[in-house]
């Protein structure tokens, strides 16, 4: 039984080690991407979700110059494009990413109408 508790603390402690400044996202694949993406974003709170999500979307975006981009790659209408963003977010952590966002020329808002 203390085995089981003491693998258990264990887990809890290893899952909570990992926090926004030290993960850092693997981009070298669709799946790693996504994976990382999701597991950061649980731990974030929904205000920070949802800017995290909006400078996903500014980062996925910072390369269109026009409508006909976006338009001519059916890839660009997916909701969260994780091959694009991976290549652009490789080796960053999340506080990196929101920087990457910033100097994004796209820039993505929420609006509640």
């Amino acid at each position: 039984m203390k085995h089981i508790v003491f693998a258990f603390f264990i887990t809890i402690v290893a899952g909570c080690a990992s926090t926004k400044s030290e993960y850092v996202f693997d981009g070298s694949t669709v799946e790693s991407t996504k994976q990382g993406v999701l597991a950061v974003s649980k731990r974030l709170k929904p205000a920070q979700r949802l800017e995290f999500l909006m400078a996903l979307m500014a980062i996925q975006f910072s390369d269109v110059t026009s409508v006909y981009d976006i338009l001519g790659d059916p890839t660009m209408t997916d909701e969260i494009n994780y091959f694009i963003i991976g290549k652009k977010i490789d080796g960053l952590n999340y506080y990196e990413v929101l920087e990457l966002a910033k100097s994004s020329p796209t820039k993505v808002s929420v609006s509640s109408k």
